[in-house]
């Protein structure tokens, strides 16, 4: 999980100058919960409308109290929370899943805070500029070469909605106690899981070739997993007969328990760029043998 929260640019401009109150207080709220950072496509400074016609700069001369103005000046200089930009930085690799996928926003293209909140799997801040934004989720399709899918992007626009992402911020919580990287996860295993979720020992090598953000998709799911989420919440599937019957496609699919093979056919594809988590229920547990890229099929070689 990442550390910050991401902002949708697409609530603004706001209608009064009150929504920044609301929007303070919740981002100081979020501070609290460990998300002291907050992803933007730009410096607020930088945004062309903050109220209609207005920019920040002559929002500022414009008002007239001196705690808002002193409030206002905080914000930007990174007190109330830590301003990240841009939304995607060159050396993450994230950069790459928002090309392959394309977001809309009520049929709008988008590849702002909302799509990008999806891709972090974090929670968007909107201010509460217009009935759109006053909802804890905000939906948007995402297409890509494999079709498209409705998602839902978990959104506060005001202070009422953190209690509608609680389930979130309570991984986030456990998250961060745990300390958890992709370098040390096989070796905390035990730690992490202590109900349902088993990960076998083929899981070590592949995550030397899993990136930071599928890595912590993945985590996220199998410790929701393992506190009693079902997999009937997440797009899961089988093998087709075609993979079944050739040795060779069965083969990458096969991992041991305790030492005895299993055929892991089922498989979780809630990941982005087609990842799979492969699994094999036995004995009221869940049994983890693959996290990584779509293995071979007839038609996907």
């Amino acid at each position: 999980m990442v550390n910050f929260s991401v902002f949708n640019e697409l609530s603004l401009p706001i209608y009064s100058l009150n929504e920044f109150d609301s929007f303070f207080k919740i981002l100081e709220k979020l501070r609290e919960l460990g998300l002291e950072k907050i992803r933007m496509d730009r410096k607020i400074t930088e945004y062309p409308e903050i109220l209609p016609d207005t920019t920040f700069q002559q929002l500022l001369g414009q008002v007239r109290s001196r705690d808002k103005q002193r409030r206002l000046k905080s914000f930007i200089n990174n007190s109330i929370a830590v301003i990240e930009t841009p939304l995607i930085k060159e050396e993450e690799s994230e950069g790459e899943l928002l090309l392959e996928n394309e977001y809309f926003y009520n049929d709008v293209s988008t590849e702002g805070g909302l799509a990008c909140c999806d891709i972090w799997d974090s929670v968007a801040v909107s201010f509460n500029s217009n009935s759109n934004w006053d909802n804890f989720i905000v939906n948007l399709k995402k297409v890509s070469i494999t079709g498209e899918v409705n998602i839902e992007v978990k959104n506060i626009s005001n202070y009422s909605h953190f209690s509608n992402h609680k389930e979130f911020f309570t991984r986030l919580e456990e998250f961060t106690k745990s300390n958890i990287t992709r370098d040390n996860f096989f070796q905390k295993r035990d730690e992490i899981f202590k109900n349902k979720v088993m990960i076998c020992n083929e899981v070590e090598k592949q995550l030397i070739n899993i990136d930071t953000t599928i890595f912590y998709q993945a985590l996220t799911i199998l410790m929701a997993i393992d506190k009693g989420k079902p997999l009937s919440d997440y797009r899961v599937s089988g093998e087709s007969d075609s993979v079944f019957s050739d040795a060779r496609l069965k083969n990458l699919r096969v991992f041991k328990i305790n030492g005895e093979k299993e055929y892991f056919e089922k498989h979780i594809k809630s990941l982005s760029s087609g990842y799979r988590i492969h699994y094999f229920e036995k004995n009221d547990k869940i049994y983890i043998g693959y996290i990584g890229k779509h293995l071979s099929t007839k038609r996907f070689g």
